[in-house]
């Protein structure tokens, strides 16, 4: 390989490197549930007032254990000033990649054949006048087959 070439890759190395680190605020986090254990996962959303944000659940279930085709959440949203939210959401769940146009998942799949990874937009451009910390915890109405919650927020890009 020639200098110039080797040059011009370790540039693009570099470019990719720093578009990498200049990525907006976002967040995934993730908790275990445990029926005997931990009942709620709990997450912490770090909010700027000057931003919209677009949020969302995943999760990972047993394919072999799952009893059901949807998980109903009960979500608490409590504000920097304490304030509390509730919502209470039913989400898909499925057994095969062979699912419809109108569904609704933002990303669907199956790691070897008995683990299935989900993830469900809650909701779009949401903003708010109260800056910092939010607490955001999900329940599920049952537990079968379920191993993970997880929750995530990206800001959304002004056009």
């Amino acid at each position: 390989m020639g200098r110039g070439r080797r040059n011009s890759i370790a540039i693009l190395l570099a470019c990719l490197a720093l578009t990498a680190c200049n990525k907006p605020q976002e967040s995934y986090q993730y908790a275990v549930l445990d029926p005997y254990g931990i009942k709620e996962a709990v997450f912490e959303f770090d909010m700027d007032s000057t931003l919209t944000y677009d949020t969302f659940f995943c999760c990972r279930y047993d394919l072999a254990q799952i009893d059901r085709d949807h998980v109903k959440l009960f979500i608490k949203a409590v504000s920097p000033s304490g304030f509390t939210y509730r919502d209470t959401v039913v989400f898909p769940l499925y057994r095969s990649q062979a699912q419809t146009k109108g569904d609704r998942y933002t990303k669907f799949n199956i790691e070897q054949n008995w683990n299935a990874n989900i993830e469900w937009t809650w909701r779009t451009n949401v903003s708010s006048a109260q800056a910092g910390v939010w607490t955001i915890s999900a329940r599920p109405e049952r537990y079968t087959g379920l191993h993970s919650l997880g929750f995530g927020y990206n800001p959304v890009r002004n056009k």
